[in-house]
């Protein structure tokens, strides 16, 4: 189980050693430090990588990290990306692509606050942009972005904090 969140820092736990019995405080098998806050940290439908989205201005890619001990010091990944949403929009979160067979490579999609504005889709192997996804029907930061479970194709949906929704095929 990973966790993120103010503290600055991901954890990866494993939940096989927590024991609600004990009075012991379980502690984590690894750690990464983000220097600032961290919006999101999900797992790779493979479980091998996890995509965190930080305030720190970075989407990081951590590979095999469930199998790190301590404090993991330099992710695979580290894309520069504003994540700096202010207080009237929902941060920024990336979403892995929950089945990515036709592809042959996971990806994840986080919308951006460049202009004109775009949902932006990244090859978690290399972590390189595949796709920028602008149009008309964009009108404004989709702070919520998600993939369609479809593997014939790539289905993005993009919401904002308006409650307006996109849908890109």
């Amino acid at each position: 189980m990973a966790t993120a969140g103010l503290d600055t820092t991901v954890k990866l736990w494993d939940i096989r050693k927590m024991n609600k019995t004990s009075s012991k405080i379980p502690k984590p098998i690894a750690t990464q430090n983000a220097g600032k806050s961290i919006n999101s940290a999900f797992f790779s439908p493979s479980g091998k990588q996890i995509v965190t989205t930080t305030m720190a201005n970075n989407l990081d890619i951590l590979e095999d990290a469930h199998l790190a001990k301590g404090v993991i010091t330099k992710p695979k990944h580290r894309i520069r990306h504003d994540n700096q949403t202010g207080r009237w929009l929902s941060t920024l979160m990336a979403q892995w692509h929950p089945s990515t067979p036709s592809l042959n490579e996971e990806c994840f999609v986080v919308g951006s606050m460049q202009k004109p504005r775009t949902i932006e889709v990244f090859s978690g192997t290399s972590g390189k942009i595949m796709r920028g996804i602008q149009g008309d029907a964009l009108t404004a930061v989709a702070s919520r972005c998600c993939f369609h479970p479809n593997s014939e194709k790539l289905i993005v949906v993009g919401g904002n904090s308006s409650g307006r929704v996109t849908i890109a095929r």
